[in-house]
Order: C-alpha cells, then sequence, then structure tokens
C-alpha cells in the first residue's frame, strides 16, 4: 500500500472542452458498464434505481421528472441502510430501460417516452478493507447480495411537489399543490397521514427531482429495485 499526497485543483473547463469530456464518457459508457473495470478492490453490480409511477412509499416519479433526471444518480453515494456515515461505494454511471428491457436512447423526444421505464444504475461496492471487521463484513453483504437477499432503495432531493390521485373507480388526476390543496398534506403517508381521503388515494408527486445516492437495504420502497447479478443492462 502506497500512499500519495498531491495538490487539488478545480477543473474549469470551456464549454467546447466540456462537450468533448462528455462525449468521452459517453463512448465509455456505452463501451463498458463501469468506469474503472477490472479493479481487485471493487466489487461491480447494477440494479433497477427508480421506476416511473408509485413505490410502497405513496412517493410517485412522472416520467417527465424521471428522463429529466435521468442522469443524476452517477458519481454518487452508495451507502448501507441510508445511513450517511455509513459509505460502502459510489454509482458510476446510469442508463433508461423500457418494459421489455430495451434501453431508451438519450435523443428521444420527450412525448415518445414510454410510461413505464426504469433507471438502472451501475455502482461498485469497496471491498479492500485494512480493518479485519470491515473486511469480514464487507464479504458477507458481497456474499448475501450473490445470494439474493439484498436490494437498493433510491435517495432523492425535490424543490416541491404536487398531489397524485386515484378516485375509488381507478382514474388517475393530478391536483396541483397550493393554498387551497395544501390541507392534502397531511394525509400523506410521507407526513405521517393514511394515503387516503374521502375514498381517493393520495400520493406525493415529486417535483423538480434530483437522485442524490442509493442505500442497500432488505425491504425497498420500489419492489422493482433488484440487484441484477447475471445480467449486463449495459449490453444490447
Amino acid at each position: 500500500s502506497i500512499a500519495f499526497s498531491t495538490p487539488i485543483t478545480i477543473s474549469k473547463m470551456s464549454e467546447s472542452e466540456e462537450a468533448v469530456a462528455r462525449d468521452i464518457a459517453i463512448d465509455k459508457l456505452l463501451s463498458k458498464a463501469e468506469s474503472n473495470p477490472d479493479q481487485i478492490d471493487l466489487y461491480y453490480l447494477n440494479s433497477v434505481l427508480v421506476s416511473t409511477g408509485w413505490n410502497k412509499n405513496d412517493d410517485v416519479f412522472s416520467k417527465r421528472e424521471m428522463w429529466t433526471a435521468r442522469k443524476t444518480p452517477e458519481d454518487k453515494q452508495f451507502n448501507f441502510m441510508h445511513d450517511e456515515k455509513d459509505i460502502i461505494g459510489h454509482i458510476t454511471s446510469s442508463i433508461v430501460i423500457d418494459a421489455e428491457g430495451k434501453t431508451i436512447e438519450d435523443d428521444l423526444n420527450t412525448k415518445d417516452l414510454p410510461e413505464k421505464f426504469d433507471i438502472i444504475t451501475s455502482a461498485v461496492l469497496y471491498n479492500s478493507w485494512s480493518d479485519p471487521d470491515l473486511k469480514d463484513r464487507m464479504g458477507n453483504l458481497i456474499d448475501e447480495i450473490e445470494e439474493g437477499k439484498w436490494y437498493v432503495s433510491m435517495e432523492c432531493l425535490f424543490a416541491g411537489f404536487d398531489y397524485a390521485l386515484i378516485d375509488p373507480k381507478g382514474n388517475h388526476k393530478v391536483l396541483a399543490r397550493d393554498k387551497a390543496s395544501a390541507f392534502l398534506t397531511k394525509h400523506l403517508r410521507a407526513y405521517g397521514g393514511s394515503g387516503k381521503y374521502e375514498g381517493y388515494k393520495i400520493g406525493r408527486l415529486l417535483n423538480n427531482v434530483a437522485f442524490s445516492g442509493k442505500g442497500l437495504v432488505s425491504n425497498p420502497a420500489n419492489p422493482r429495485s433488484v440487484i441484477l447479478n447475471d445480467v449486463d443492462p449495459f449490453e444490447d
């Protein structure tokens, strides 16, 4: 083990340089699932981060918001059980797939988006630890991941929300949150409510979303947030 100290400089690229760097990064993503493959101190895994629609917490992700935020998971933390003091890895890249598992290309017009799609992320876990207890713990976690005992759960930031409603007949509608409708907030499950009001099911439709990380969990809010042990979603 060798430690090497070097000064940190802030990257300030011109727009043209940023465009070149972005193109290079996209080429790498298309050719490899991981940004830095085959490292002996990293464990690679792919997983479903988030899906359009309702999750089990009654948070609702519209296709437009998810599409806009599709690149925000990259380079964010991967923690254990949503504990930001327990970072076990990080997210390296993301793609979007439809219900049939086909990649949705970045240049697709938003009006042509399918109703149902998932954001898939590639991530790494840190599997080299000098502390014997941490080393054993990560080894056990990796064994249990390969046995299908763990899932992922996304973390996100948002700048506001509206109300997603389902009436007793199963019809869906969106109600803007304003002074007149704000009383519904106390009925949302996210704020201690039952998730229902006068026969309507109420969800929190998140606006201006940015995905800020993900946790390794045993019980995800999104049932589709499985770890894809045997599938590389970055390969057609």
